[in-house]
Formats: structure tokens, sequence, C-alpha cells
């Protein structure tokens, strides 16, 4: 970086530029050389960090497929189950019809049960 200097003379009054060279580029070629360690220490951080993170992605990544695997085992269970459900209720309303008939049976043997004592308890009267 190059700074202007302007220096005026009384004698001429003319304006002089003189080109002074500045002592900041030193400062600033301490600061790089100073500036690497850590950048480098910093950057020794990240990739460190990137590898931990990439053991935890690999990780989560074999959790998840033995997830969706207990998922899918999961799922298969549930439809073989609602299957045996579906026949239990298939079992369950032809013995509710069953029942059904097999009352009216009863209630019919009743009736005729009813009829015949009935009919003896009119046969000892006379």
């Amino acid at each position: 970086m190059v700074k202007k200097k302007t220096v005026h003379k009384k004698s001429a009054d003319k304006k002089k530029t003189v080109h002074k060279k500045s002592t900041a580029k030193k400062t600033v070629r301490k600061k790089v050389t100073t500036k690497k360690p850590l950048l480098s220490e910093a950057l020794k951080d990240i990739n460190t960090e990137i590898r931990n993170l990439s053991g935890n992605k690999t990780f989560l990544k074999k959790d998840l497929r033995g997830v969706l695997g207990s998922i899918g085992g999961d799922r298969k269970k549930e439809k073989e189950l609602q299957q045996r459900i579906a026949r239990l209720i298939e079992k369950e309303a032809k013995l509710n019809q069953r029942k059904k008939i097999l009352q009216t049976k009863i209630d019919r043997v009743a009736d005729k049960m009813n009829k015949i004592s009935k009919i003896k308890s009119e046969m000892s009267d006379i």
C-alpha cells in the first residue's frame, strides 16, 4: 500500500507529491504468518468435527435401517393379525346365526312342552 504525501513549499507555492512506502505490509505479513497456525488449527478442528459427524451419520443410517426393517416386520404382523381378526369375525357371524337357529328350535320345543303339559293337566281334570 502506498500513501501519497503532499509537501507545501512557500517559495514555489507548488505542491510536490512524494511517494512513501507504508510499513503496513510488514505487519500484514506478520499477521498472516501468525494467523496460519490459527487457521490450520481451526481446519484440524473442523476436520475432526466432520469425521465425528460422519461417524454419527453412519450410526444413524444403521439405526434407521434397523427401524425400517422393524417397521416392515410390524406391518406384516399387523396385516396377518387383521386377516386373523377378519376370519374370527366371519366365524362369530356364523356362530351367531347358528345360535339364532338353535334358539328358535328351543323356543318351538318349549312351546310344544307347554302344550303337552296343558293337555296333561286337562286330561287329569277329566
